[in-house]
Protein backbone atom coordinates (compact mmCIF):
# COMPACT_ATOMS: atom_id res chain seq x y z
CA UNK A 1 0.00 0.00 0.00
CA UNK A 2 1.31 3.48 -0.83
CA UNK A 3 0.18 7.04 -1.22
CA UNK A 4 0.52 6.98 -5.02
CA UNK A 5 -2.58 8.45 -6.64
CA UNK A 6 -4.02 9.78 -3.37
CA UNK A 7 -4.97 13.46 -3.40
CA UNK A 8 -5.29 15.71 -0.37
CA UNK A 9 -7.29 18.92 -0.05
CA UNK A 10 -6.97 21.37 2.80
CA UNK A 11 -8.07 24.94 3.45
CA UNK A 12 -5.19 27.33 4.10
CA UNK A 13 -5.21 30.21 6.55
CA UNK A 14 -6.45 32.58 3.83
CA UNK A 15 -9.49 30.39 3.23
CA UNK A 16 -8.33 28.99 -0.11
CA UNK A 17 -8.73 25.28 -0.85
CA UNK A 18 -5.37 23.76 -1.77
CA UNK A 19 -5.13 20.48 -3.66
CA UNK A 20 -1.93 18.46 -3.48
CA UNK A 21 -0.76 14.86 -3.39
CA UNK A 22 -0.44 12.73 -0.29
CA UNK A 23 3.33 12.53 -0.83
CA UNK A 24 3.75 16.31 -1.10
CA UNK A 25 1.34 17.36 1.66
CA UNK A 26 3.03 19.26 4.51
CA UNK A 27 1.69 19.11 8.04
CA UNK A 28 3.25 22.48 8.92
CA UNK A 29 1.12 24.17 6.26
CA UNK A 30 -2.06 22.25 7.06
CA UNK A 31 -1.90 22.81 10.82
CA UNK A 32 -2.35 26.59 10.54
CA UNK A 33 -5.26 26.36 8.11
CA UNK A 34 -9.03 26.25 8.46
CA UNK A 35 -11.16 23.10 8.70
CA UNK A 36 -11.89 21.52 5.33
CA UNK A 37 -15.44 20.85 6.52
CA UNK A 38 -17.66 22.19 9.28
CA UNK A 39 -19.48 19.49 11.28
CA UNK A 40 -23.19 19.67 10.48
CA UNK A 41 -25.94 20.40 12.96
CA UNK A 42 -29.45 19.10 12.52
CA UNK A 43 -32.51 18.25 14.56
CA UNK A 44 -32.30 14.88 16.25
CA UNK A 45 -28.56 14.35 15.80
CA UNK A 46 -26.83 12.23 18.43
CA UNK A 47 -23.46 13.96 18.38
CA UNK A 48 -22.74 17.34 19.94
CA UNK A 49 -20.53 19.56 17.75
CA UNK A 50 -19.12 22.78 19.07
CA UNK A 51 -16.12 25.10 19.44
CA UNK A 52 -12.99 24.65 21.56
CA UNK A 53 -10.41 27.31 22.35
CA UNK A 54 -6.95 25.76 22.46
CA UNK A 55 -4.10 27.23 24.47
CA UNK A 56 -1.65 25.37 22.23
CA UNK A 57 -2.67 27.32 19.13
CA UNK A 58 -4.32 30.31 20.85
CA UNK A 59 -7.30 29.90 18.51
CA UNK A 60 -10.72 28.29 18.33
CA UNK A 61 -11.24 24.89 16.70
CA UNK A 62 -14.41 23.07 15.69
CA UNK A 63 -15.18 19.61 17.04
CA UNK A 64 -17.75 17.09 15.87
CA UNK A 65 -18.59 15.18 19.06
CA UNK A 66 -17.99 15.16 22.80
CA UNK A 67 -15.60 12.24 22.28
CA UNK A 68 -13.57 14.38 19.89
CA UNK A 69 -13.65 17.18 22.46
CA UNK A 70 -12.07 14.81 25.00
CA UNK A 71 -9.21 14.16 22.58
CA UNK A 72 -8.73 17.91 22.15
CA UNK A 73 -8.46 18.38 25.92
CA UNK A 74 -5.74 15.73 26.02
CA UNK A 75 -3.88 17.34 23.13
CA UNK A 76 -4.08 20.83 24.61
CA UNK A 77 -2.66 19.56 27.91
CA UNK A 78 0.15 17.61 26.21
CA UNK A 79 3.36 19.67 26.44
CA UNK A 80 4.86 17.84 23.44
CA UNK A 81 2.07 19.08 21.13
CA UNK A 82 2.79 22.39 19.41
CA UNK A 83 -0.03 22.48 16.84
CA UNK A 84 -3.61 21.17 16.65
CA UNK A 85 -6.05 21.18 13.74
CA UNK A 86 -9.49 19.60 13.45
CA UNK A 87 -11.15 18.37 10.26
CA UNK A 88 -7.73 19.18 8.78
CA UNK A 89 -7.97 17.76 5.27
CA UNK A 90 -9.77 15.38 2.92
CA UNK A 91 -7.94 12.47 1.32
CA UNK A 92 -9.25 10.74 -1.79
CA UNK A 93 -7.86 7.71 -3.57
CA UNK A 94 -8.14 4.04 -4.39
CA UNK A 95 -7.81 1.23 -1.89
CA UNK A 96 -7.63 -1.86 -4.06
CA UNK A 97 -10.96 -2.00 -5.88
CA UNK A 98 -12.55 0.57 -3.56
CA UNK A 99 -12.57 4.33 -4.08
CA UNK A 100 -12.23 6.10 -0.73
CA UNK A 101 -12.69 9.64 0.54
CA UNK A 102 -12.03 10.47 4.17
CA UNK A 103 -11.74 13.51 6.46
CA UNK A 104 -9.74 12.58 9.59
CA UNK A 105 -10.70 14.25 12.85
CA UNK A 106 -7.53 15.71 14.37
CA UNK A 107 -4.00 16.53 13.20
CA UNK A 108 -1.25 17.04 15.80
CA UNK A 109 2.25 18.39 15.30
CA UNK A 110 4.80 17.76 18.06
CA UNK A 111 7.82 19.69 19.27
CA UNK A 112 10.18 17.06 17.84
CA UNK A 113 8.44 17.42 14.43
CA UNK A 114 6.51 14.18 14.76
CA UNK A 115 3.03 14.23 13.25
CA UNK A 116 0.03 12.33 14.61
CA UNK A 117 -3.21 11.87 12.70
CA UNK A 118 -6.22 10.93 14.83
CA UNK A 119 -9.57 9.40 13.95
CA UNK A 120 -12.18 9.51 16.71
CA UNK A 121 -14.73 6.72 16.91
CA UNK A 122 -16.72 5.10 19.75
CA UNK A 123 -15.44 1.61 20.59
CA UNK A 124 -18.77 0.06 19.60
CA UNK A 125 -18.14 0.99 15.95
CA UNK A 126 -14.58 -0.29 15.63
CA UNK A 127 -15.54 -3.84 14.66
CA UNK A 128 -17.67 -2.74 11.72
CA UNK A 129 -15.99 -3.85 8.46
CA UNK A 130 -16.47 -0.50 6.73
CA UNK A 131 -14.94 1.40 9.66
CA UNK A 132 -12.01 -0.99 9.93
CA UNK A 133 -11.34 -0.79 6.20
CA UNK A 134 -11.35 3.01 6.28
CA UNK A 135 -8.99 3.16 9.23
CA UNK A 136 -6.67 0.48 7.82
CA UNK A 137 -6.37 2.49 4.62
CA UNK A 138 -5.60 5.68 6.54
CA UNK A 139 -3.11 3.89 8.79
CA UNK A 140 -1.29 2.53 5.76
CA UNK A 141 -1.04 5.99 4.22
CA UNK A 142 0.38 7.39 7.44
CA UNK A 143 2.93 4.60 7.61
CA UNK A 144 4.20 5.49 4.16
CA UNK A 145 4.50 9.16 5.13
CA UNK A 146 6.16 8.49 8.47
CA UNK A 147 3.22 9.87 10.45
CA UNK A 148 1.79 8.27 13.56
CA UNK A 149 -1.83 7.16 13.38
CA UNK A 150 -4.24 6.85 16.28
CA UNK A 151 -7.82 5.70 16.65
CA UNK A 152 -9.24 7.34 19.79
CA UNK A 153 -12.20 5.77 21.58
CA UNK A 154 -11.93 7.32 25.03
CA UNK A 155 -9.58 8.21 27.87
CA UNK A 156 -9.31 7.84 31.63
CA UNK A 157 -12.15 9.81 33.24
CA UNK A 158 -9.98 10.98 36.14
CA UNK A 159 -7.34 12.39 33.81
CA UNK A 160 -9.98 14.28 31.84
CA UNK A 161 -11.56 15.71 35.00
CA UNK A 162 -8.16 16.89 36.20
CA UNK A 163 -7.37 18.54 32.87
CA UNK A 164 -10.68 20.41 32.80
CA UNK A 165 -10.13 21.54 36.39
CA UNK A 166 -6.65 22.84 35.56
CA UNK A 167 -7.92 24.64 32.47
CA UNK A 168 -8.63 27.64 34.69
CA UNK A 169 -4.91 28.27 34.36
CA UNK A 170 -4.74 28.13 30.57
CA UNK A 171 -4.48 31.93 30.18
CA UNK A 172 -1.87 33.12 32.69
CA UNK A 173 -1.21 36.20 30.56
CA UNK A 174 -4.41 37.69 31.96
CA UNK A 175 -3.08 37.64 35.53
CA UNK A 176 -1.89 40.84 37.24
CA UNK A 177 1.86 41.39 36.78
CA UNK A 178 4.04 39.33 39.10
CA UNK A 179 1.43 36.89 40.37
CA UNK A 180 2.56 33.98 38.19
CA UNK A 181 6.14 34.47 39.41
CA UNK A 182 4.90 34.44 43.00
CA UNK A 183 3.13 31.14 42.39
CA UNK A 184 6.26 29.68 40.79
CA UNK A 185 8.30 30.74 43.81
CA UNK A 186 5.83 29.17 46.25
CA UNK A 187 5.75 25.90 44.31
CA UNK A 188 9.51 25.78 43.73
CA UNK A 189 10.50 25.38 47.38
CA UNK A 190 9.80 21.65 47.55
CA UNK A 191 6.93 19.23 47.97
CA UNK A 192 3.70 20.85 49.12
CA UNK A 193 0.00 19.96 49.20
CA UNK A 194 -2.24 21.77 46.70
CA UNK A 195 -4.58 22.95 49.45
CA UNK A 196 -1.69 24.36 51.45
CA UNK A 197 -0.29 26.46 48.62
CA UNK A 198 -3.74 27.73 47.69
CA UNK A 199 -4.40 28.73 51.32
CA UNK A 200 -1.14 30.66 51.68
CA UNK A 201 -1.72 33.33 49.08
CA UNK A 202 0.25 36.58 49.17
CA UNK A 203 -1.53 39.43 50.89
CA UNK A 204 -1.66 41.49 47.69
CA UNK A 205 -3.34 38.71 45.68
CA UNK A 206 -7.07 38.09 45.59
CA UNK A 207 -8.15 34.48 46.03
CA UNK A 208 -9.35 33.87 42.46
CA UNK A 209 -6.19 35.26 40.82
CA UNK A 210 -3.95 33.24 43.15
CA UNK A 211 -5.87 30.08 42.28
CA UNK A 212 -5.42 30.76 38.55
CA UNK A 213 -1.69 31.41 39.05
CA UNK A 214 -1.17 28.14 40.94
CA UNK A 215 -3.19 26.10 38.45
CA UNK A 216 -1.28 27.72 35.58
CA UNK A 217 1.91 26.16 36.95
CA UNK A 218 0.25 22.72 36.92
CA UNK A 219 -1.24 23.24 33.47
CA UNK A 220 2.15 24.13 32.01
CA UNK A 221 3.86 21.19 33.77
CA UNK A 222 6.19 23.56 35.63
CA UNK A 223 4.94 21.76 38.73
CA UNK A 224 4.88 17.97 38.86
CA UNK A 225 1.90 15.87 39.95
CA UNK A 226 0.21 12.63 38.95
CA UNK A 227 -2.67 13.41 36.54
CA UNK A 228 -4.00 9.85 36.95
CA UNK A 229 -4.92 10.59 40.57
CA UNK A 230 -7.92 12.80 41.36
CA UNK A 231 -6.80 16.31 42.29
CA UNK A 232 -7.71 17.40 45.80
CA UNK A 233 -6.42 19.62 48.56
CA UNK A 234 -4.19 16.70 49.64
CA UNK A 235 -2.53 16.29 46.21
CA UNK A 236 1.24 16.55 46.62
CA UNK A 237 2.98 18.90 44.20
CA UNK A 238 6.70 19.12 43.58
CA UNK A 239 9.02 21.16 41.34
CA UNK A 240 9.13 19.66 37.86
CA UNK A 241 12.37 18.04 36.75
CA UNK A 242 11.41 18.31 33.08
CA UNK A 243 8.52 18.43 30.65
CA UNK A 244 6.24 15.41 30.95
CA UNK A 245 5.66 13.29 27.90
Amino acid sequence: MGGCGVTLQYCNVAGDVVTTTWEQARADLIIDGLPIRIPPTYQGQRSYPGLFWTATNCRTLVYESLLELDRLWLADFDPTVTGIATQPFQITGRDGAAQRSHVPDVLLVHADRRVTLVDVKPAAFLKKPAVRAQFDWTRGLCRVKGWQYEVFSGADATVLRNIKFLATGRRPGRLPPGQLDQARAALGKGKVALGEVLAHKPVACDESSWRVAVLACLWSWETAFDPRQALSAETILSPSTGVAA
